[in-house]
């Protein structure tokens, strides 16, 4: 099977280091390791390719330059011209990671009449109007509409995602499918001695305000106050982003010893993991009148580790994570629930241990990235699922 993977979101490179990046390419190893080939189409290629990728063919047509609803409109045309390429070289489905302005899934399985799967990953109109700024509301709104009532499966990582999906397209044919982890490249490792007196906690991801950072800053200040004996706590941050500046000076203002490694490339997360001894996924509360959508895909990396994890129960978390089995649930932007989560997990390495064992065996069980598309394709006409070489 020849399978189009087409990802016409300038904000999404290919190759990069990013969540969404890392996405992009377990999906497309997910195709490759089912027996298809695969030929892939953006508007952004990304310079971090990783070694078994090298070969992947890959078809780049960045926007013109603009700005403003010239941007929106350039953006518009790079799909367009993704869509003609992929008409013109043939495939047997298209596969499209959901971008604001591209109707190009529906331009393609008309065009050749094909299967097509739309994944849906944000509400991304909102997402826009909330945090950025969205000119063209309409077209957007169109070109979802286009593209999900095209699409023979629109799979999408949460619930809350399906139901906004629904709202736009109530016959939308959708399919729950959340985020999950590459078992093989992500692997335990042993976990690190507190012989020096000093465990690490660590956070993987992009360094943006909704992952509640100054939250496992200030948590980890109140725990290494606790009176009682006992290893204190440092902080790996693997990733970068805009709050990078603040968590630094917030760190230095506590007294955190905190590393920050900067961007890192997919391949290099899993030993820098390693090396720590908790991995943290401190969410802040949702606000009022809005449900959280993401799919955390740090957790499912942080449990294909063997990590003990530290988790805040919002979202699509507590359906993840089983409190004392696979991590520690605490509530949302709860600072000393999760102070108090660093003691227990500071005092008990064998719970430690235990923790990440059974994390590592629920990410084989139920996350593999195989299973995802396995998912995906199961929901597809009996011409577009996988067939296996």
């Amino acid at each position: 099977m020849r399978v189009a993977y087409l990802c016409a979101d300038p904000g999404v490179p290919v190759f990069g280091t990013k969540g969404s990046s890392v996405h992009v390419q377990e999906i497309v190893r997910a195709w490759q390791g089912s027996g298809a080939s695969v030929k892939v189409y953006c508007t952004r290629l990304g310079s971090a390719r990783p070694k078994d990728l090298g070969a992947l063919e890959v078809v780049e047509r960045r926007p013109a330059a603009a700005s403003g609803a010239d941007r929106e409109k350039a953006a518009a045309g790079a799909a367009d011209l993704l869509a003609h390429s992929i008409t013109a070289q043939g495939c047997d489905l298209v596969y499209e990671r959901y971008s604001l302005f591209s109707t190009g899934l529906a331009a393609v399985t008309e065009e050749l009449r094909i299967p097509g799967v739309l994944e849906v990953n944000a509400p991304l109109i909102e997402e826009q109007q909330r945090y950025r700024q969205l000119w063209d509301v309409d077209g957007a709104e169109a070109a979802l509409r286009s593209n999900a009532g095209r699409a023979d499966v629109v799979a999408c990582v949460s619930r809350p995602v399906v139901d906004w999906v629904r709202r736009y397209v109530p016959l939308a044919k959708t399919v729950l499918a959340p985020n999950g982890v590459n078992v093989s490249r992500i692997r335990p490792m042993a976990l690190s001695s507190p012989a020096t007196g000093i465990l690490t906690a660590a956070f993987v991801g992009t360094l943006k305000p909704w992952h509640g950072l100054p939250g496992l800053v200030e948590a980890v200040a109140l725990a290494n106050k606790r009176p009682e004996p006992g290893p204190r706590w440092r902080i790996r941050i693997i990733g970068d982003g805009p709050m990078r500046t603040v968590l630094e000076t917030l760190a230095d203002k506590l007294q955190v010893a905190a590393e920050f490694t900067g961007a890192v490339r997919p391949e290099e997360v899993p030993e820098l993991l390693g090396a720590c001894d908790v991995a943290c996924a401190p969410y802040p509360a949702a606000e009022a009148g809005r449900e959280d959508y993401f799919s955390p895909l740090k957790i499912f990396e942080y449990m294909a580790a063997g990590m003990p994890i530290i988790a805040s129960a919002t979202g699509q978390t507590p359906t993840i994570l089983a409190h004392g089995r696979t991590g520690l649930l605490v509530p949302a932007g709860d600072r000393r629930a999760f102070a108090d989560a660093l003691a227990i997990l500071a005092g008990d390495p064998v719970l430690r241990l235990r923790l990440g064992q059974a994390a590592r065996q629920e990410a084989v069980r139920r996350f593999s990235w195989e299973r995802v598309l396995s998912t995906i394709t199961a929901a597809l006409p009996t011409a577009g699922r996988i067939v296996r070489s």
